[in-house]
């Protein structure tokens, strides 16, 4: 008798085009899975994203004056110029002793500073400092380069290696503001201790959803340009800073 055939052609390709008919719609079903697990992770991260901004957009100016204790561990006061209150503040901690030195960044006439009428300025201001030009003189100093906050960043870096700080700083600008400050100046100097100390501006705008809005966006987008600088064009908002350190300040 002759062999007997376990299966005919027939046989074989209905077996192995079921195990690919199989294989194939499992592959369909994976894709399906994976695509409606990605689609799942996409929004959580997305929902979670949206908790962080909305979270962040809650506290972001919300500073209070730091005790005296915490000022007094400050090598020095630095104000990013904006509006006079801040300078008035920092004169004020000097003034007590409880900061040794104050630096105002951005002392120009785009502040409303000018350099040559500081004293006569701030001394109308501050009748309680009885002789202004002396304490200028001893422990007040100021850069007139600065017109942005990340040209202020830059400055002080500049002035505080300059001085051979390297304790923390205190830094004086509006509570609105501070977010944006603390994150170009903590880019400017990494791992530098910096304690906000924030003014108040007479003229800052009210606390609107609009104004606190447009803030926050600032400060997002200069979180997001100190991180990654290729987003932006770094020379053009660095200034005259471009190349690090200016020879005259």
């Amino acid at each position: 008798m002759g062999q007997v055939l376990h299966g005919s052609p027939r046989a074989t390709e209905r077996r192995w085009g079921g195990a690919i008919s199989v294989s194939q719609s499992r592959r369909r079903r994976h894709g399906v899975l994976g695509m409606a697990l990605t689609r799942v992770v996409g929004r959580i991260l997305l929902g979670l994203a949206l908790v962080a901004v909305a979270l962040g957009f809650a506290a972001f100016d919300s500073f209070s004056i730091p005790s005296e204790a915490e000022v007094r561990r400050a090598s020095a006061a630095v104000v990013f110029t904006g509006a006079f209150e801040r300078v008035d503040a920092g004169l004020q901690l000097v003034h007590s002793g409880v900061v040794p030195r104050l630096y105002v960044s951005g002392l120009n006439a785009n502040a409303g500073i000018l350099p040559a009428r500081f004293v006569s300025q701030f001394s109308a201001r501050n009748p309680n400092i009885a002789d202004l030009q002396r304490l200028v003189e001893c422990c007040v100093e100021w850069g007139e380069l600065a017109d942005n906050t990340f040209q202020n960043a830059q400055d002080t870096k500049c002035w505080a290696d300059r001085r051979g700080l390297t304790g923390p700083l205190l830094l004086i600008t509006s509570r609105r503001h501070m977010a944006r400050a603390m994150a170009a100046l903590s880019a400017a100097l990494p791992g530098r201790a910096l304690i906000p100390y924030p003014a108040d501006d007479a003229l800052a705008p009210a606390g609107g959803l609009r104004g606190r809005t447009l803030e926050y966006i600032k400060y997002l987008a200069t979180f997001i340009a100190t991180r990654l600088p290729s987003v932006v064009n770094a020379r053009r908002r660095a200034g005259p800073f471009a190349e690090l350190c200016p020879a005259t300040l």
